[in-house]
């Protein structure tokens, strides 16, 4: 019998409403007994992990990441990414479909948990592909792919143009009940832009995007959504104008969810004047205004989740050679014909495991929002999108994946440090206050801070 125990901690589970010093008790993989602190006798033989003046939560999950692999072991391999998850105390992810080949067949859903299962760090849940290719020409075969391991559908880094072959795959999710997850880009309208259309882009002298490139096709696929009542969630929101749309359509009864990314809650536009294209993504950093609405929306409940889109790029895809001496120390200069069209081709997305964390603590201690609410968005909402049942929360019986935070804990973004294969961050030199110390798996732990020199 494998025993650990969790003393002194303060327990946060929003699933089972506690909120309070316990210690918890981890026997063969799953939790054994949750009572009040002190009132638990250290069993014999056990593990005993000190958690005084610690946070223990529900092992986070992260509902959008890239891992690049197959196809990109320059950029990532889920070897790597499922290491950074831990480290940034994620136990669970679920791994997108743009890798090469697409993860639209069984082969490649069955690789992926193979490598996964060889890493021996966080669980690796498989996005399939809606379309085959990702071509947007013809839908994937669903039964096959959930019985593959698929959790949830998604072409994620490109839209589904076609509505009538979208409401064909609203059809399939509502009969087999896996969400269907959706990237809103209007391409005619981002065709050739840099940036989010704003005061930044006419500064640096580039072809910007419009907030309509995204909310268009929000609206669009959102009334589809409200008569089809397929299960669909809307990844990366990023405008005012689409938070209003979804809180629209939930009061209207549609059965959506939707997350946002830190980068979006943390930044606007401007910070591409310091960080160049590393703050480009898609969709991109959007005005304060549209920040300040996403904030209202995390702490009113109309955005379910937070999820890093951790996006790994090597230097040479963000033409940081070319580009990063522009950027920083001349703020706000004009970019040059050549320069401009550059940063247009440069790869979109930021890395995010590793940061994650940290930055979402930044609202709870801005009173955005309440831890509570955070872990709400960062466990239990992730684990029903993806039909994870059990998980995302610390109910006797449960599987013990835990992430046991430091809320004290002072330290700077460092990408020098990072597991991840990527260094693509805007949030190089941040100072920030909190960070997952414990990431512990099926009543293992994987990682630990404390003993970690790396």
């Amino acid at each position: 019998m494998n025993s650990l125990i969790l003393t002194g901690g303060r327990i946060i589970d929003p699933v089972s409403g506690i909120d309070g010093s316990y210690d918890l008790t981890v026997v063969d993989g799953e939790i054994e007994t949750l009572e009040p602190a002190g009132s638990v006798p250290v069993p014999g033989g056990g593990e005993v992990l000190d958690c005084a003046r610690m946070w223990i939560v529900p092992g986070l999950i992260d509902p959008h990441v890239h891992l690049r692999d197959p196809g990109f072991p320059e950029k990532e391999t889920i070897a790597s990414g499922l290491h950074a998850a831990v480290a940034g105390g994620f136990t669970t992810v679920a791994a997108m479909a743009n890798t090469s080949p697409v993860n639209d067949s069984a082969e490649i859903t069955h690789y992926m948990l193979e490598r996964a299962h060889e890493a021996h760090a966080a669980r690796l849940v498989p996005i399939s592909a809606v379309t085959r290719g990702l071509h947007g020409r013809e839908l994937v075969d669903f039964d096959t792919m959930i019985q593959a391991g698929a959790r949830m559908f998604s072409d994620d880094g490109l839209p589904i143009d076609d509505a009538e072959l979208l409401l064909r795959g609203f059809d399939q999710a509502s009969r087999t009940g896996f969400a269907i997850s959706l990237h809103e880009e209007d391409r005619a309208l981002t065709a050739g832009g840099a940036m989010n259309a704003g005061e930044t882009a006419k500064c640096l002298g580039v072809a910007g995007i419009p907030v309509t490139a995204e909310s268009s096709r929000v609206r669009r696929d959102l009334a589809l959504a409200i008569g089809s009542q397929a299960p669909v969630h809307v990844a990366h929101v990023s405008t005012a104008e689409s938070v209003e749309l979804v809180r629209a359509a939930k009061k209207r009864g549609a059965n959506i969810t939707c997350e946002v990314t830190p980068h979006h809650f943390m930044l606007d536009d401007r910070a591409v004047l310091t960080w160049g294209p590393n703050a480009r993504m898609a969709p991109p950093l959007r005005s304060p205004a549209d920040v300040e609405a996403i904030l209202e929306a995390m702490a009113d409940g109309t955005i379910d989740m937070i999820a890093t889109d951790h996006a790994p790029h090597d230097s040479r895809s963000k033409c940081l050679p070319e580009l990063a001496p522009l950027f920083g120390r001349n703020p706000g200069t004009c970019l040059s014909a050549q320069a401009a069209a550059k940063l247009a081709r440069a790869a979109n997305g930021v890395v995010g495991l590793e940061t994650a964390v940290g930055l979402a603590l930044s609202l709870v201690q801005r009173r955005i929002i309440s831890v509570v609410r955070m872990v709400e968005m960062m466990a239990a909402n992730p684990a029903r999108l993806l039909r994870l049942d059990a998980h995302g929360c610390l109910a006797v019986g449960a599987p013990a994946d835990i992430t046991v935070i430091d809320p004290a804990l002072e330290w700077t973004v460092e990408p020098e440090t990072f597991w991840s294969k990527s260094r693509n961050t805007p949030f190089t030199g941040m100072r920030l206050t909190g960070r997952p110390i414990v990431t512990i798996i099926g009543g293992q732990v994987v990682f630990d801070r404390r003993e970690v020199v790396h």
